[in-house]
């Protein structure tokens, strides 16, 4: 059943991110973006059945990357930090608001914070059949939230195609920038054999679960 309340987030998260990069892209001159189709909101143009079957078995993966073209960018180093750090922060802003939303709609969740992180992980983890349309949007915003902050972190690991690659790529010196591309390939299994055996999860969901435990302590 879980499953089924993590659709929308799956496909709208992923959606919205790349959106948000195409967006950052074409504003600065690339018309890559709207040439290439990503220049909208519609998730089936950002889907990736690969990073979407991530997202629903473990709680976050990737949308069809957007191609940029750097070269019309009046600075070219700040243009590639804009277009692939804004949707990071975008992602994790959507996150937070979400888990806010998830915490005045539950009433607080009680006094203190464990019993909101409770009430949090009950709604993401172990999803109950909602017996109204407030336990329903609860559920979908908490799963919203927690995927979004996942989208965020996630992206911060220095692997193409995701967005700490892009931005580590452009800061470094042409000896690293070398070294990173020969060892692309291997990096890419690397971290595809951390998402299999969980090990990525281990990681990022702790931290994600600490943030939105953040946002729900400045609600309450």
């Amino acid at each position: 059943m879980r499953f089924i309340y993590m659709i929308p987030a799956a496909l709208l998260a992923p959606a919205i991110h790349e959106w948000v990069k195409a967006l950052c892209s074409a504003l600065q001159g690339d018309q890559t973006p709207r040439n290439t189709g990503r220049l909208t909101l519609n998730p089936f143009k950002h889907f990736e059945p690969v990073g979407f079957m991530f997202i629903l078995l473990f709680g976050f993966g990737w949308g069809k990357p957007v191609d940029t073209t750097a070269l019309h960018y009046k600075d070219r180093q700040r243009g590639v930090i804009v277009t692939y750090i804004t949707p990071v922060l975008i992602s994790l802003i959507l996150g937070l608001v979400s888990a806010a939303l998830v915490a005045i709609l539950a009433g607080g969740g009680g006094d203190g914070l464990i019993p909101l992180r409770i009430v949090f992980s009950q709604l993401v983890f172990f999803p109950f059949l909602p017996p109204d349309l407030h336990s329903l949007g609860m559920i979908l915003l908490a799963h919203f939230a927690l995927i979004n902050i996942n989208l965020a972190i996630f992206n911060l690991i220095p692997v193409y195609p995701l967005a700490a690659n892009h931005i580590l790529l452009r800061l470094s010196r042409p000896d690293t920038i070398a070294r990173l591309t020969h060892y692309e390939k291997p990096l890419q299994i690397i971290l595809i054999l951390f998402l299999l055996f969980e090990i990525a999860e281990r990681v990022i969901v702790p931290i994600s679960m600490r943030i939105i435990v953040f946002a729900w302590g400045i609600v309450a």
